[in-house]
């Protein structure tokens, strides 16, 4: 764990260091976020093979600034003398000297924005794949003779639930 200098000015500099960290990551998050969204929105399956790439490569881009989240927990509490799980923004912006203030609230409505904005996106995300799915699931449904305007037959003439999958693993 990295030790920081305890005046104000430098414990200043580290919070913003670390908030900065926090916004480049979740700048990344969001650009692979809205490569997939704009991958379903025009239904390119080759730019969506490459945004779900980018997107995993991003989660472990996350993963590794939650670790580093984690140890700044850690150093700051530290600092402050108190368990790493009571140190919230609120206590780090009481150890901000008032010069930086501004930036460092700038920072946190920038941070609050993007986190915003990834919510928004990862919603639409899912939306347009659960609407392809339902699409998908009515339409394989109508073909294997499922669906509210079919009834499916077993070889005795009875009726028997729709087979739902493969068209080419019941025949079709």
């Amino acid at each position: 764990m990295e030790t920081i200098n305890h005046s104000p000015s430098a414990i200043g500099d580290r919070i913003l260091a670390h908030l900065r960290e926090e916004e480049q990551t979740l700048a990344v998050l969001l650009l692979a976020v809205g490569e997939i969204r704009q991958a379903l929105f025009t239904r390119d399956g080759e730019r969506l093979t490459q945004a779900l790439q980018a997107e995993t490569d991003s989660y472990q881009l996350g993963e590794v600034m939650r670790e580093r989240r984690t140890l700044f927990r850690e150093e700051m509490a530290n600092l402050l003398q108190i368990a790493p799980e009571e140190i919230t923004l609120s206590r780090i912006d009481s150890c901000v000297p008032d010069e930086a203030r501004p930036e460092v609230a700038a920072c946190r409505q920038r941070l609050q924005e993007m986190s915003d904005e990834l919510l928004r996106l990862n919603r639409q995300n899912a939306a347009m794949i659960q609407q392809t799915l339902q699409l998908t699931e009515r339409i394989v449904s109508q073909l294997t003779g499922g669906g509210p305007h079919f009834t499916s037959y077993n070889a005795n003439g009875r009726n028997e639930p729709a087979r739902v999958g493969s068209v080419l693993h019941w025949g079709g």
